[in-house]
């Protein structure tokens, strides 16, 4: 124990292996002094938002705008995403791809994984299912290959080993995604309402790459726009013009990822991020798109953020795999935090991953300083700069942030960067 280093120490802990440790070292007699005196360093090592040095990491990072793609939805399923083949950017796409979910191609899973890329067609929407099958073979993929990467934001909370997974801190909050998400509106009469959005999932540089916006058209015309990762056909957030814009944060409360997820997803359940697509093709107005991503299957519980193209309109839903555990809009008290645990201004909605209606935990309270600069930052007017401005302050942007975006869907804007740690990409002055 003595020469063990920091790291070997804290993921001891994270395996529940240290006491274990101290008792064979030491004796029963000192272990609960010496368990009990490193579970309080352990507690304070997880504060990490008052770590300069990881702050310093974060600022470090550069902003590059995202590529930017058309996908015709009036083309055949199999035929949306052929320019993947030829173009060369995604020439290196299997390697880097592979490199990344090899750890999740195990004994364990594969079986579970090569059911699913059987039934696709059932297991996805038919037509995402097409897409994936073409995806996999314009790239040199495998169907399975396919399957595990649309479904690896669910993977790697429900599977992945500790050590193993990208999250922002401990290992406490498994999985991808504690992202932070901003609903604000103007408090002038004829103000609309804007998002921004945070996604802190700590892709590799070689995976980041591949994260792009995807315009889709239907008839010749922009239908929606959203940010996804080259190969997942779902979308982690996107803005339809005139209608929503939505964004998916984890949540880690209402029950853990079981060990029949895979059924799960063979009965029906749909991931998060397929059926937001859907909701942006076929949904027009807000309160369609909020009744269906209220109320549809999802494999895994999330919290949906949303903006609408009116005055006053936005949300923040809470979801269990079932249904919306709780709805909270812009401009209503919230139905659960009766005892003012997370007092908000009416007119803006902070969200990062713990129930609204708790207090976050102290290991990883964003929600503090993000309210704080939400009401610094839109005092005087709620805009494209002042959004970015709240979205790029420490903590809400740290050093696991990958994507930031903005939003506003009364006008359709939307502008993404991803947050590089290469010295020339292009830096982000706000």
């Amino acid at each position: 124990l003595a020469r063990a280093t920091l790291a070997e120490v804290r993921r001891w802990v994270r395996q529940g292996r240290l006491c274990f440790t101290m008792v064979s070292a030491m004796g029963m007699p000192a272990v609960l002094v010496s368990c009990l005196v490193f579970f309080q360093v352990q507690s304070g090592l997880g504060q990490r938002t008052q770590d300069a040095r990881l702050r310093e990491e974060a600022d470090s990072r550069k902003a590059v705008e995202v590529k930017r793609v058309t996908v015709d939805l009036d083309l055949p399923p199999s035929q949306r995403w052929a320019f993947l083949k030829t173009d060369p950017d995604f020439a290196h796409y299997k390697e880097d791809v592979i490199s990344y979910i090899s750890p999740y191609l195990s004994p364990k899973i594969l079986p579970l994984v090569s059911k699913i890329a059987l039934s696709m067609e059932h297991t996805f929407y038919a037509d995402y299912a097409e897409e994936m099958r073409a995806i996999a073979r314009d790239l040199n993929m495998t169907d399975g290959e396919l399957v595990l990467l649309n479904l690896l934001y669910q993977i790697e909370g429900a599977f992945s080993k500790c050590e193993l997974q990208n999250t922002t801190g401990p290992c406490a909050p498994k999985g991808p995604g504690l992202c932070s998400g901003l609903i604000a509106n103007g408090q002038g009469r004829d103000d609309v309402v804007w998002q921004g959005r945070n996604m802190d999932w700590n892709f590799p540089p070689k995976l980041l790459a591949y994260v792009m916006q995807v315009d889709y058209k239907r008839g010749g015309s922009t239908l929606f726009s959203a940010v996804q990762l080259a190969g997942m056909v779902g979308t982690l957030h996107g803005i339809r013009k005139g209608g929503f814009s939505v964004q998916l944060n984890a949540r880690y409360e209402g029950g853990k990822l079981l060990p029949n997820f895979f059924e799960d997803v063979l009965r029906g359940g749909k991931t998060p991020t397929h059926v937001m697509r859907r909701v942006f093709e076929d949904s027009v107005t807000f309160d369609e798109a909020e009744g269906v991503l209220s109320t549809e299957r999802l494999v895994n519980p999330g919290y949906l953020i949303m903006a609408g193209s009116e005055h006053g309109v936005g949300a923040i839903v809470t979801r269990g795999r079932e249904k919306a555990d709780d709805v909270w809009h812009l401009y209503e008290d919230s139905a659960k935090d009766t005892k003012g645990i997370n007092v908000q201004p009416e007119w803006f909605r902070l969200q990062t991953n713990y129930d609204h209606w708790k207090a976050a935990p102290s290991y990883d309270d964003r929600r503090t300083p993000g309210v704080a600069h939400a009401k610094q930052f839109l005092k005087d007017g709620v805009n494209e700069k002042s959004v970015l401005n709240v979205m790029t302050a420490w903590p809400t942007k740290n050093f696991h942030t990958d994507i930031t975006s903005v939003m506003c869907p009364h006008t359709g804007f939307i502008k993404t960067w991803k947050w590089m740690p290469s010295a020339a990409a292009e830096v982000l002055v706000v």
